[in-house]
């Protein structure tokens, strides 16, 4: 569920492509499919600041790393070249990329809208002067549950307080300014009514929209994480998951490519560990990847015909955030 500021003048610049009709109902449409995807989503680095809980960073064994400048910039004039718009978003804290500013300006340079979602606590005070500088069109900071205590147990740090005062401060730097659009966004798990509507009336009046989902805990197995700990916790806490388990028909495989630090493409922006490798930017260019990979084609006819089982990763796949 999202809510929108009714005291906000500012709109969305990616609602373009969210709302776009073909966008939201390309699966009865693929005869339609473009030739490049609606959008890209960069990995600017996988390596992160946090240890949430259910993350796919606590069972992750691909190689960290930094994207370069040179895979950055492959990346966006292609973007630029078919009007495809970009996300700093995926498995990694994009802040903790020391040219994020410039890359994104690089970025907008090209007329490619930028979006960032991140986590809130690794942005600085010169990042937010960058971004609104540079006319960054869209940020997400990224919550879990509808408390401070439940974010501190989701999340496992004690540092919600530094998360919404970097919001606080970023909204301030921003004044009457057109961009970025700021959006709140957060997944329970059993949090109750009150608790939920006390944190979507605060926030909405502040920030430009929030969204609400589900979390899912299922997205890792046992077996798969790292630390025995994080298994009891997990199991723990899975005893609240409210996220309805039922597999949909996939869209992602059809709206989006995802690029690793590295410059390997995947399918998903959920594939945190290379299940889903449709092609590498040191061999392709994402407009043959989109068109001609054969793993993309396979995955995407596995999915049509509902054969998530069969998938590591999209067999714990859920959705999130239609269940408000």
């Amino acid at each position: 569920m999202m809510l929108i500021n009714p005291d906000s003048k500012r709109s969305n610049p990616f609602r373009k492509v969210y709302d776009d009709e073909l966008f939201k109902n390309i699966l009865e449409n693929k005869d339609k499919l473009p030739k490049f995807p609606f959008l890209v989503d960069i990995e600017l680095t996988n390596f992160c600041n946090l240890k949430c809980l259910f993350c796919g960073q606590q069972a992750m064994r691909r190689e960290k790393g930094f994207m370069s400048e040179e895979v950055f910039r492959k990346v966006i004039d292609e973007c630029a070249q078919h009007n495809a718009p970009v996300r700093f978003i995926r498995w990694g804290e994009p802040f903790l990329h020391e040219k994020i500013i410039e890359f994104g300006s690089y970025a907008k340079s090209k007329n490619v809208p930028v979006h960032i979602t991140n986590n809130g606590q690794a942005i600085r005070e010169s990042d937010m002067a960058g971004i609104i500088e540079h006319e960054f069109d869209s940020i997400i900071f990224s919550f879990q549950g509808a408390t401070k205590a439940q974010y501190e147990v989701m999340r496992n740090n004690n540092n919600y307080d530094k998360l919404k005062a970097n919001i606080l401060r970023l909204v301030e730097l921003r004044g009457d300014k057109p961009k970025p659009f700021i959006h709140v966004s957060s997944t329970m798990t059993n949090d109750s009514k009150e608790e939920i509507e006390s944190f979507v009336n605060y926030w909405r009046h502040i920030v430009d929209s929030v969204g609400i989902g589900k979390t899912n805990l299922s997205l890792l197995t046992a077996s798969q994480i790292k630390s025995l700990e994080v298994v009891g916790k997990i199991e723990v806490l899975k005893q609240q998951e409210t996220v309805k388990k039922e597999y949909r028909p996939c869209t992602e495989v059809y709206q989006k490519l995802s690029v690793n630090w590295d410059g390997k493409v995947t399918c998903c922006c959920g594939d945190y560990d290379n299940f889903l490798i449709v092609g590498d930017l040191a061999k392709n260019t994402l407009y043959e990847i989109w068109n001609s990979s054969r793993e993309l084609k396979t995955f995407r006819d596995m999915l049509d015909k509902m054969m998530h089982k069969s998938l590591t990763l999209c067999s714990v796949c859920y959705h999130a955030y239609e269940d408000f």
